[in-house]
Parts: C-alpha cells; structure tokens; sequence
C-alpha cells in the first residue's frame, strides 16, 4: 500500500471544520481546483447522516465516479474510489484536536493499492496529486478561519 498525505493546523475546533467540509454545495465558493463537486446520491440523506456503503458523485479535476462512503464519524470522513487503471484509492479526510485542543490538524490521504499504485509515489505522479492536497486544505482553513 502506498499513502499520499497533507496534514494542515486550521484555528477552529474538529466541528466547525467538519461542518465546512461537509458542505458540499459551498465548495464552488471556496475551492475550485482540485475537487470540483460531491454530490450524495441519496437526495433524502444529509452528509452528516451518511454512513458505510452509501454513494457519492465527485468530480475530482473533471473525473467523475461514484464512490462508496467507508466512514463518516466525528473525526474521519472517507470514501472508497473505484479502481482505475488498476489502482484502488481510499480516500480520508481525518480531522483531531491540537494538544490543548484550540484548533485542529486536518490530515488528507489516500491509501492506494494495487499493481500499478507505485506510479503514484512521490517521485510520480503522487507529486501531483499532494499538491492538490496541500492547495484543498489551505483553501479549507482559509475558508474555516474566515467564517
């Protein structure tokens, strides 16, 4: 397995993180590079009720797929990918209490598998993809610290 991460100190607590970050249809207001859209495919769901096995639509960099919401607790929201190019992604969006718990390191990843998942390594095209990680998660802490 082999694991891209970003990691982000952002001045709120876990919740009012998770909260923007659930909101999904507000994303076009504060980020509009990397993940493009998440749309839950159950209209009678909310975010916060998703649980294990129900879908999203994302659009990530104008790639859309339908993923499968692995976890949505109060500090981990993730989603399994379908493979591609025989690459399987879980993607995970973890969010904990600092120390003395006035803010909140929000940590992005993707734990990949499969044989062809070496291309994502650092030196490939992994590169690419903590990039948008790293832009995401300043835009969510801009964003979480501005409201």
């Amino acid at each position: 397995m082999l694991r891209n991460e970003s990691k982000i100190e952002i001045a709120a607590p876990p919740e009012k993180v998770r909260e923007v970050l659930l909101n999904f249809s507000a994303y076009s207001e504060w980020h509009t590079d990397f993940i493009k859209s998440v749309k839950i495919q159950d209209e009678a769901k909310s975010a916060e009720s998703l649980a294990e096995g129900d879908k999203v639509e994302c659009n990530i960099e104008g790639w859309k797929f339908i993923a499968e919401i692995r976890e949505n607790s109060k500090d981990m929201f993730s989603w399994q990918g379908p493979p591609v190019l025989t690459i399987a992604g879980l993607h995970q969006f973890r969010m904990e209490p600092t120390k003395d718990g006035s803010a909140t390191v929000f940590t992005q990843s993707e734990d990949l598998k499969g044989p062809l998942a070496f291309l994502m390594g650092p030196s490939l095209l992994g590169k690419k993809m903590a990039a948008h990680f790293a832009e995401f998660n300043r835009d969510l802490k801009a964003r979480v610290e501005a409201l």
